[in-house]
């Protein structure tokens, strides 16, 4: 193995994928170490543990290391579907869920050393491991805690790192933006994805009907690097009586991607509909995954999917791919005990309606008609 052509060490070095096998690759001599540490180190994975935060802390320390670091995932679970604990369940120690809160804050606060890092993802789930090895389920409080410490540290370093992609998942909003977001005003995004705990998980957990923060809380302040963004709500539906859009606008916009997003039963400028609207000039993708149309009550009248499809056909002239699943565009009633259902009253003619004005929307873009 030490003495092999550097050809075919670099063949063995680009067939092993096991991290243990490239760690051991690495200890051979000096030119495995070469070749195997830009690999290795490329990702760099926490997991939801003090002595995984910790072993990052130490490894963002380190100059030869820090400097292969291009992406930084936190708390990564394959497969694994989001499922919050019972109502108020904890068995977690304050203590040591305080160190662990400590440990990340340096960990996160570190990524400001990291000259090559290009994007984080944060995977929020609600448990740890604790320091003998077991997963243990945490409260709301002490979730939404975490959450907050490990944003907060993530902000620390956007003012002055160089990475363009965030990405959030299982998140709790909370119902105003956090002055850590509100104050960075030169974000270095261009692109965000968030995914946010619906709201009947979140009811159901917390065991409160109010906690329904705003789709707004997390997106940074009115900039021109942003290109992409993403909020989806994957588990269920959302939608926020709190969010406030107005003062939000990102010149560079390009693709905007909403999956269980409720729209709110007439337009605002708070509200997500005069959102897309105010990127008009620059917004050439929108992809809407099973969102739906609140409606307060039964006796209200509907606020048609067909009124927005031909109002943004006769704005968003400059939208060259709209992506809509299963033409999916319904209707919904908060419910007081079961949250947000299907309003199973719409007549057949409004159905019709709504498919030909998608239709007619579609139709458009596709021959880029400017429609007046």
């Amino acid at each position: 193995m030490r003495d092999l052509p550097i050809e075919l060490i670099c063949a063995v070095v680009q067939n092993v994928s096991a991290t243990a096998d490239l760690l051991h690759l690495r200890s051979v001599n000096w030119t495995y170490r070469e070749l195997v540490t830009p690999r290795i180190f490329s990702k760099l994975y926490i997991k939801n543990s003090i002595q995984s935060a910790q072993n990052c802390h130490q490894i963002i320390g380190v100059a030869s290391l820090a400097a292969h670091v291009r992406e930084v995932i936190y708390d990564s679970r394959d497969n694994e579907r989001l499922q919050l604990p019972p109502h108020n369940t904890d068995c977690s120690d304050a203590l040591e869920v305080s160190e662990l809160e400590e440990a990340l804050t340096e960990a996160f606060c570190g990524i400001t050393s990291l000259p090559r890092l290009e994007r984080v993802m944060l995977n929020f789930w609600p448990s740890f491991l604790s320091q003998s090895g077991r997963e243990v389920p945490e409260s709301p409080f002490w979730f939404t805690n975490r959450q907050l410490a490990v944003l907060h540290a993530v902000h620390h370093g956007m003012q002055t790192s160089r990475m363009n992609t965030l990405t959030l998942n299982n998140v709790i909003l909370p119902a105003t933006c956090h002055d850590f977001v509100a104050s960075l005003t030169e974000s270095p995004l261009s692109h965000l994805s968030i995914s946010v705990v619906s709201n009947a998980e979140v009811s159901t957990w917390s065991g409160s009907k109010n906690v329904n923060g705003s789709l707004g809380a997390l997106l940074p302040p009115s900039n021109s690097t942003l290109k992409s963004l993403v909020l989806r709500s994957p588990q269920g539906l959302y939608h926020s009586l709190t969010t406030r859009l107005s003062s939000l606008h990102y010149p560079s916009l390009e693709s905007l991607v909403l999956e269980n997003i409720v729209f709110d039963q007439m337009p605002s400028t708070d509200g997500v509909e005069d959102f897309i609207l105010r990127h008009k000039d620059t917004l050439q993708r929108l992809e809407l995954r099973s969102c739906a149309c609140h409606i307060p009550n039964s006796s209200t009248d509907v606020r048609r999917w067909s009124f927005i499809w031909q109002r943004w056909a006769s704005e968003l002239t400059g939208l060259r791919e709209l992506i809509v699943n299963n033409d999916c565009h319904e209707y919904v009633l908060f419910d007081a005990d079961r949250g947000y259902i299907s309003h199973g009253v719409v007549s057949p003619t409004v159905v019709e309606d709504d498919s030909s004005s998608l239709q007619a929307f579609k139709d458009t873009i596709a021959v880029g008609q400017v429609v007046v």
